[in-house]
């Protein structure tokens, strides 16, 4: 049985009202309902994983500090963050094309399998530069143990019943946003810094011998080729902009080596896309970005990525600042934005579920998150903590909703044999607007609060809170007050962003669900028109010519794929290249 009729079968069982056979809905695949039990707790706490470390170690800094680099440690730091947010970001087109080459559960047990050893080698370093390097390999596979969940999930159950199972994942990401902050430091303190990353490995090792024993694919039957020179080229291109980035970001300027971080980003991305469009098999093929669903979807990505999930560390830092807020009480502030979160999640998988429609539920959770950032932004400099408790709800209904449900829709839309490139593609540009948008809203705020807190002697933001107890209180009201200011600033440049974000989304074509699974199942879009089969019939009483007849006949033993797809089978392309095509044009 081929994947595609074994996802076509499952669609149709899965979406039956009556409850399918027997008066029972079958498991994914022919899974017993041990395995699935097994497999949906093991993909819970992989995504769980992924997302506390991506955070944990933030509030680990002074004991990794102390014990391995007391001298330049503090200045060194920012590198055990920035290497897992590289590796993360720079190696998630190429797990969407393992994925749709060789299937999802074998490239889902290998990014586990490098997060699980990079966990126990960050556990047993024994020097900064050591650290740095396994973080970059515990990141090369906690980048894929989110986009591998969440396509081997769209793999197994169609897109109706996805969304009616999405609590699961707003709890998941509410408990990260919450646990990160409350857990790290203490643990750190209390007991060792390397327990942050030994706790992972149990856990890990748990998962993977979990999913190994329950997941149930198909096997594909044929394997495309890996493009291996676009894979380097696209992560010399992310590294190198995503570097300079941080180096204008430490800089607040376009000197020093910020220009050839950025020429040369600028100049393998060039190179990449030159690759895209004569590789064969390319990693990240470019007709995806032609598709009127995708495209929009990319943009909400990034500026999710950007003005929203960039936003709780500045939040943190504001409350521990301005409101004098403890690092290990900051935790209960973030619960309102945790419930928001979940939430959003419960309701836009109900209301998905029933309508099919997807359009109303991201224009309403995008003008909710640009409104909430932006009362934010207004508020902060002089609003009551309860005030910015009752935003940071809705902020969560934002944060929950904008990019959790663009990659949704872009999934729903694709064909079954995209999925994968869909999916780590729109990864992909959430990373990158997350990465971009936490060192440019940093920006924001330094140059903000350098100006507004001149008098106080304290230029630095990020020193603001070790500078903070030794202050007289005239000068500490100066510091407090330069802080709110600059990230009120920094939350309305934000909101701004979001703002264009909500054009998007406007304009952004509807999906729906209803259609989507058996779209996916024979290779169409879910977002093309519904009356599209109605007029072949029309199209194939128009009269034939010889030729037309032996392409119709080729066609019938090589069926081209779907428009995404770059090539066919029988050597056309969705643009017309290739053999075939070339011969037609010949012709």
């Amino acid at each position: 049985m081929s994947a595609q009729t074994a996802a076509a079968e499952d669609a149709k069982d899965t979406t039956d009202p009556t409850g399918a056979k027997e008066g029972k809905k079958p498991n994914p695949h022919g899974m017993t309902d041990i395995q699935v039990l097994v497999f949906i707790v093991c993909a819970m706490a992989t995504m769980t994983l992924a997302l506390l470390d991506g955070s944990i170690i933030s509030s680990a800094v002074l004991p990794i500090v102390r014990d391995l680099d007391p001298a330049h440690g503090i200045d060194r730091f920012p590198w055990l963050i920035t290497a897992y947010l590289l590796a993360a970001t720079a190696a998630q087109p190429l797990y969407g094309r393992l994925s749709d080459s060789y299937g999802p559960r074998r490239i889902y047990l290998g990014a586990l399998a490098a997060f699980l050893a990079g966990s126990a080698l960050c556990a047993t370093a024994h020097s900064l530069t050591q650290l740095i390097v396994f973080r970059a390999v515990q990141g090369l596979g906690g980048g894929g143990l989110m986009s591998m969940t969440l396509i081997v999930i769209a793999t197994l159950y169609p897109p109706k019943s996805r969304a009616g199972r999405s609590n699961a994942g707003g709890a998941l990401i509410a408990a990260g946003l919450i646990a990160g902050p409350m857990i790290g430091g203490p643990l750190s303190e209390n007991l060792s810094w390397r327990w942050i990353f030994l706790l992972n490995v149990p856990l890990a090792g748990l998962a993977l011998a979990g999913v190994a024993w329950a997941l149930r694919l198909p096997v594909k039957g044929t394997r495309q080729k890996v493009d291996i020179l676009g894979s380097v080229l696209i992560a010399a291109a992310t590294c190198a902009l995503l570097l300079g980035v941080k180096a204008y970001g430490d800089q607040h300027s376009f000197s020093g080596p910020v220009l050839p971080y950025f020429y040369g980003g600028l100049l393998m991305a060039g190179a990449f896309v030159a690759r895209q469009l004569k590789a064969a098999d390319p990693l990240m093929p470019l007709t995806l970005f032609k598709d009127k669903v995708f495209r929009p979807a990319a943009i909400l990505q990034f500026a999710g990525g950007f003005a929203l999930l960039s936003l709780p560390v500045f939040l943190i830092n504001y409350l521990n600042i301005v409101k004098g807020v403890s690092l290990d009480a900051v935790g209960l502030h973030l619960i309102p934005l945790a419930v928001g979160v979940v939430l959003v999640f419960i309701g836009w998988g109900k209301i998905i579920a029933r309508t099919g429609r997807c359009k109303a539920v991201l224009v309403a959770t995008t003008a909710t998150a640009t409104v909430a950032v932006a009362g934010l932004g207004l508020t902060v400099a002089d609003g009551p903590v309860w005030q910015f408790d009752a935003l940071l709800l809705l902020l969560g209904v934002g944060l929950g909703g904008v990019t959790q449900i663009a990659l949704f829709m872009t999934q729903s839309a694709a064909p079954a044999d995209q999925l994968g490139v869909v999916t780590t593609t729109s990864r992909f540009a959430t990373m990158l607007g997350t990465t971009i948008g936490g060192t440019v809203l940093g920006a924001v705020l330094s140059s903000r609060f350098a100006s507004a807190a001149d008098a106080s002697g304290v230029k630095d933001p990020d020193a603001a809170a070790a500078q903070l107890a030794g202050l007289d209180p005239a000068r500490r009201h100066v510091v407090t007050d330069a802080f709110a200011h600059a990230t009120g600033t920094l939350l309305l440049t934000a909101a701004g962003l979001l703002l264009l974000a909500l054009v998007t989304a406007l304009l952004m074509r509807d999906v729906d669900v209803n259609t989507a699974a058996d779209g996916q199942a024979d290779g169409t879009s879910a977002e093309e028109p519904a009356d599209a089969t109605a007029q072949e019939p029309a199209q194939e009483a128009a009269p034939q010519s010889e030729e037309d007849d032996e392409d119709a006949r080729t066609d019938a033993e090589h069926p081209l794929p779907h428009a995404l797809h770059p090539h066919g089978a029988a050597g056309l392309g969705a643009d017309g290249s290739g053999s075939r095509g070339a011969g037609r044009r010949a012709a």
